[in-house]
């Protein structure tokens, strides 16, 4: 195979067209945690990780004024997103947290929110 043959799909411009955000989104676009889909920033809630001392569990809660210090995650405002974040670990990943996280108050969160 000579080198000036090219696969169809691949190559620069092919990436780039494919990593591109969504035209569709106005405003700052997010990934969801969970599901790993796109969203506007007004759709999703951030969620942060609160300080604990040594040797204690990371509280997760929701950023409500998108203000609070931190490294943030940002999640669809489903309970099913939640799931799949706590199911692939998502959430130590994103925040960069070692260990487990308690993800207690996000999920009272969003149940309040449905109700």
């Amino acid at each position: 195979m000579s080198r000036s043959v090219r696969l169809g799909g691949a190559g620069p411009e092919a990436r780039r067209s494919r990593a591109s955000a969504p035209e569709s989104i106005p405003g700052p676009v997010r990934t969801c945690v969970g599901c790993r889909s796109q969203g506007s920033r007004s759709v999703l809630h951030r969620v942060v990780a609160t300080d604990c001392g040594p040797g204690e569990i990371p509280v997760l809660v929701i950023d409500t004024g998108r203000s609070l210090p931190g490294r943030g995650a940002w999640l669809h405002p489903d309970p099913s997103c939640l799931e799949l974040a706590e199911r692939r670990r998502a959430f130590p990943r994103a925040l960069r947290i070692a260990g487990p996280v308690d993800t207690s108050a996000v999920r009272g969160f969003l149940a309040a929110r449905e109700h």
